[in-house]
């Protein structure tokens, strides 16, 4: 009898140490995941939200726009927010040093246009189908050649010829004005119809 209770305590003692050490080999619970997890599936609101919400992949339609007025050379004046070629600097041609600049558009305090010589042009056409004899055909047409000095917002100037576009959005719809170094008209234009920007002032926000 002694024997048989002393078998059963040891059996007993064993399944005892057995038991804690399983305990002791069980991982913690992470605090920090338990609440993330927990977090992952919240129950739905019971009013859906009206707060519109923006995609953090679609950048917003003023990104890269600064508030101008921009002068025409008939005169009108424009006044919206521009913006030019995503992530492309204005490329200026400095005449005097043979070489291009690249000027950022952020940067850009003023543009001001100075015309180089402006004409009306003669428009020529071969006198007869195979003919190398040009003859005048009475009409022309209007050109301009041009150059742009760009104010930076540290006060430097930078003087020379450019191509660029200027972007203007409006409730209405998309405008794109240029830039140019050298323009022309339609034939029977006018040099006064063939307008260009004058000047662009940026404002300081």
């Amino acid at each position: 009898m002694p024997v048989r209770y002393s078998i059963g305590c040891s059996l007993a003692l064993a399944l005892l140490m057995c038991a804690v050490a399983t305990a002791a080999e069980k991982p913690p619970v992470d605090d920090d995941v338990d609440f993330l997890l927990k977090k992952a599936t919240p129950a739905p609101a019971t009013k859906p939200s009206t707060k519109p919400t923006t995609s953090p992949f679609k950048p917003s339609v003023d990104d890269g726009r600064r508030r101008a007025i921009m002068t025409l050379s008939d005169g009108e004046k424009i006044k919206g927010r521009f913006s030019t070629t995503l992530d492309r600097p204005f490329r200026v041609f400095v005449d005097e040093k043979k070489e291009y600049q690249d000027l950022p558009f952020k940067l850009v305090k003023s543009i001001q246009a100075k015309v180089i010589w402006e004409r009306d042009e003669k428009e020529w056409h071969f006198k007869e189908s195979g003919s190398d004899i040009k003859e005048y055909s009475g009409k022309t047409y209007p050109a301009r050649e041009t150059e742009y000095t760009f104010t930076l917002i540290n006060g430097q100037t930078v003087t020379g010829a450019v191509a660029a576009p200027l972007y203007l959005q409006t409730d209405a719809d998309d405008k794109t004005f240029i830039l140019h170094k050298r323009d022309k008209g339609e034939l029977g234009q006018t040099l006064k119809q063939l307008v260009y920007i004058q000047r662009v002032g940026f404002s300081e926000e």
